[in-house]
């Protein structure tokens, strides 16, 4: 073992603690780590939310907060403002500035004793709370790339801001927290919805120079009460509580990504969420109320103005229900919250994807809200909302709010989304036409309505919108009780059969059956664990775009990736092309019982199952998951890859891994 030699000076310190006896030693090492305590507590420090590049709310309070040594003095300045603050017993220091005009860029400097902090290009400006979920997460990245295109720029009076994801038993001081400059690099990776409303901000003449801060704290799968403070909750009974995905408990966001932002002044709330809650849409009006109550008691204003984006269409039945219960839900909670408003988001998407890749035109929808609401502009914010429903013996008057600028349909085949029902509450879709401020229904199978619905259903069929292009609010005038019960659309698959093979590929763009000399070679487990799939950030991509090319070609595809397949008597042709500039990894989960060769799968690679064979071409490796084996494809961004499949029967051994 190699000697290390010390310094006389440590030797003679280190005989000297030897000699020590046990207890002084003992004692000697707690006050050592008790003057490193103190040591580092009493180094300033300033709250992680501050940064470079950061935006401050205009013309309000501007509070300034952080730790250092206990009665310290602390004086913190920013362009014409200067006020000093005393550090507490608790480690604990608050500065509160006069309000400044929207402005700069400025220093922010904190000075205590010989240290100093310094902050700079700082702005006031218009400070935007951007939370929810996963739609508020989804980054401009992940959008469709006609949307990207459009808004993805240089903006320098625009400040972007992002929380890190996380949870926490109890309320947190600090977070990771960054500021950055808009740029086309930050923007990519920023919330979608957030950055197209400020796009939207910015176009306006009025605000166009108007430094803007927005702060992304969402979390993808989290409930509302995933937000709410603990003491807050103590109202509920546990069962209207829940868990948020990934087990994280009530409270437990608002611990980690709400708390550590103080008492930051704020111009509003950007609030994107509901898919979580619509197991339970009764509770949700009571969840948000206090959500809403909460967040404007630790941002101290109690007019904190709050914009909820209503969910979107949605086919598929998510925690139970369809969601126009849910959507029902939020229109009433933010009747229910003053100086909230809600944005329509229907005729959006085709209601296909969970997370829509179309987000510009509800960012452009929350942005006419803001400008209307907030900036006190004379403008149409929003569709027509109903106002009532009169009875005239076969036919229905109904009366709508139009947003300002009158009725009008967004289809050729007139007003759609209505139905009617009798005394028995059971709904016929009805006729309907246009007179003035009112839509007119009549339905044959209803010869004496009593209640009306519009809009009713996961992926309604409504047509209503101002003359501004708006969409009518859905609604419903009855109190029936919940009925989950719709007529689903779904998307059209498709299935070739030949002498040798057999495949099916669904309405999503997924080969989901694979059968060669009637065996089967693609595993049928649900999601990324079986047939074939392109893994998303959300999840598996959905290449539903589904277009016959000709009698033996087959194009599926999103807005950035396609799958062609040719088909021939014995063999298949899948090329799949990339336009993104990120990679991606196309996978083909195999059954249970298919044995592979030891081959290079990037030359050839044999399945093998009984008497039947299956020789692929163009992957690059086998990967071994706890569900089964997948053979995977890396395809860089802008490049292509071909895939040759080839059906057979076995008529030599083959090298099989076990």
């Amino acid at each position: 073992m190699k000697r290390i030699k010390l310094p006389v000076r440590s030797v003679l310190r280190l005989r000297v603690w030897r000699a020590a006896p046990a207890f002084t030693r003992f004692a000697l090492g707690i006050a050592l780590l008790s003057l490193a305590a103190l040591l580092q507590a009493a180094e300033l420090k300033l709250a992680l939310f501050f940064g470079d590049h950061m935006v401050l709310q205009r013309e309000r309070p501007i509070c300034v907060w952080g730790d250092g040594e206990t009665n310290a003095q602390v004086r913190v300045s920013l362009a014409t403002r200067e006020d000093t603050a005393t550090v507490g017993s608790d480690g604990h220091w608050q500065v509160r500035l006069e309000p400044l005009p929207a402005g700069g860029p400025y220093r922010l400097s904190i000075f205590s004793g010989s240290r100093t902090i310094v902050l700079n290009d700082i702005l006031l400006g218009d400070v935007w709370l951007c939370s929810g979920q996963s739609n508020m997460q989804m980054p401009v990245k992940e959008c469709a790339p006609a949307e990207q295109e459009a808004t993805l720029a240089e903006r320098p009076r625009l400040r972007l801001c992002a929380v890190a994801k996380g949870s926490n038993a109890k309320p947190q001081s600090s977070a990771d927290i960054r500021w950055r400059t808009c740029t086309t690099e930050s923007a990519r990776e920023f919330s979608a919805v957030g950055y197209f409303f400020a796009c939207e901000l910015l176009k306006d003449p009025k605000l166009a120079d108007l430094p803007i801060g927005l702060i992304d704290s969402s979390f993808g799968g989290t409930a509302c009460e995933g937000w709410i403070p603990q003491a807050a909750l103590s109202s509920f009974s546990p069962g209207q509580l829940h868990d948020s995905m990934f087990g994280l408990k009530p409270a437990s966001l608002y611990n980690a990504m709400i708390a550590p932002l103080g008492h930051a002044a704020l111009k509003g709330v950007l609030w994107y969420q509901g898919e979580s809650n619509s197991a339970h849409p009764d509770t949700y009006p009571r969840l948000f109320t206090t959500l809403a109550a909460e967040w404007r008691k630790q941002f101290e204003d109690p007019q904190l103005p709050f914009f909820v984006v209503q969910l979107p269409e949605y086919v598929r039945l998510w925690e139970g229900f369809y969601w126009p219960w849910e959507r029902e839900a939020q229109a009433e909670a933010v009747r229910a919250v003053p100086y909230s408003a809600i944005v329509v988001a229907l005729n959006t998407t085709d209601g296909f994807d969970l997370h829509p890749k179309q987000k510009l035109e509800i960012g452009r929808r929350l942005a006419l809200r803001v400008r209307h609401d907030v900036y006190r502009e004379d403008i149409v914010a929003g569709g027509p909302v109903f106002r009532d429903a009169q009875l005239e013996g076969s036919t229905v008057r109904v009366t709508f709010d139009s947003g300002g600028d009158g009725l009008a349909s967004s289809s050729p085949g007139g007003v759609q989304g209505f139905a009617l029902a009798g005394d028995d509450g059971s709904y016929h879709f009805a006729r309907a036409r246009l007179d003035g401020d009112a839509v007119v229904l009549q339905c044959d199978e209803v010869p004496l309505p009593k209640t009306v619905r519009y809009a009713w259903g996961a992926v309604p069929n409504s047509t209503l919108i101002n003359k501004s292009g708006l969409p009518a609010a859905p609604f419903r005038n009855d109190h029936l009780p919940y009925a989950n019960v719709e007529v689903q659309k779904e998307p059209i698959s498709r299935r070739v059969s030949t002498s040798a093979y057999s495949i099916v590929i669904n309405g999503d763009g997924v080969v989901t059956s694979l059968v060669a000399g009637d065996a089967q070679f693609i595993s049928n487990q649900p999601g990324m664990a079986g047939g074939s799939s392109i893994p998303g950030f959300w999840g598996p991509r959905s290449l539903a775009n589904i277009r016959d090319l000709g009698p033996r070609l087959l194009a599926c595809s999103d807005d950035q990736v396609t799958l062609r397949m040719a088909f021939e008597e014995r063999a298949m042709e899948w090329g799949i092309t990339n336009r993104s500039k990120d990679a991606i990894r196309f996978q083909l989960a195999l059954s249970p019982g298919v044995s592979v060769s030891d081959s290079n799968p990037k030359d050839r690679v044999v399945l093998k199952q009984g008497n039947a064979v299956l020789t692929i071409e163009g992957f690059d490796s086998v990967t071994n998951t706890a569900t089964g084996r997948i053979l995977v494809a890396d395809i860089g961004g802008a490049t292509a890859r071909r895939l040759r499949l080839q059906a057979g029967l076995a008529s030599t051994s083959i090298s099989e891994k076990p």
